[in-house]
């Protein structure tokens, strides 16, 4: 008499939980924005993503803040963001950053002047699943504009 023995099914593995809110927008606006990284970028964003500050011509998808990285990665070499405060809720974060960089590239119209600049910018950003699926800026424009002039303010 042969006898067969029925395999033990194993049990699954629980999916690793889900990056943190915090852990996701860090990881797009100070690590993938800053360094140009399209692939990176597009992996941390979800399905149905919502970009609330666009481009003309965006339809405000994912196209839209690839759009932007690449407009400010064309403009500004030597791009550093730093977090000054975060504040978490939830799946809500909202970051007010520094950024700064090197104007290298044409900006609205303003050729290269190879100058440095920090200009303060506030971020709100969704998360859901681990991914960010809405994201709003608000960055002083006028002031980037003046430290990018020779005539503008230094600090």
């Amino acid at each position: 008499m042969t006898m067969t023995i029925a395999p033990v099914p194993r049990a699954t593995e629980p999916a690793p939980p889900a990056p943190s809110a915090t852990a996701v927008a860090l990881r797009v606006h100070t690590n993938a924005m800053p360094a140009g990284t399209e692939s990176v970028l597009r992996r941390c964003l979800a399905p149905g993503f919502r970009n609330h500050d666009v481009l003309p011509g965006c339809s405000g998808g994912p196209e839209a803040l690839a759009a932007t990285m690449h407009w400010f990665h064309d403009a500004f070499g030597d791009q550093r963001v730093e977090v000054l405060q975060l504040v978490a809720d939830g799946d809500l974060v909202a970051l007010h950053v520094a950024f700064s960089g090197r104007h290298v590239g044409f900006f609205r119209g303003l050729p290269p002047t190879r100058r440095r600049f920090t200009v303060r910018e506030m971020h709100m950003v969704r998360v859901q699943d681990g991914l960010e699926a809405e994201h709003w800026v608000v960055r002083d424009e006028a002031w980037l504009e003046r430290e990018l002039r020779a005539d503008g303010p230094r600090p």
